[in-house]
């Protein structure tokens, strides 16, 4: 198996592991568990990837890490009108 393989199917497994931790409650919960899991996982394998691959993933990063910040501005927003 591929290191890449090995790398999806570990994130793969997170999401699954995510989604049970969740389960019913908000959207946001899940994103940002996700997020996290990615970063966690980007930092732990940083050394056995090649730069291709290291490319890719910044490029999932970034696309959560917009997500993220649409999600917390959401937050702020909402608290700032209450």
């Amino acid at each position: 198996m591929l290191t890449a393989e090995k790398i999806i199917f570990v994130i793969s497994l997170w999401i699954l592991v995510a989604l049970l931790v969740t389960g019913d409650t908000d959207f946001e919960l899940f994103f940002v568990l996700i997020f996290i899991g990615i970063l966690i996982i980007r930092a732990l394998t940083d050394v056995f990837i090649t730069k291709p691959m290291k490319l890719r993933m910044n490029l999932v990063i970034v696309v959560f890490l917009i997500g993220f910040i649409v999600i917390v501005g959401n937050k702020i927003i909402t608290i700032l009108h209450t």
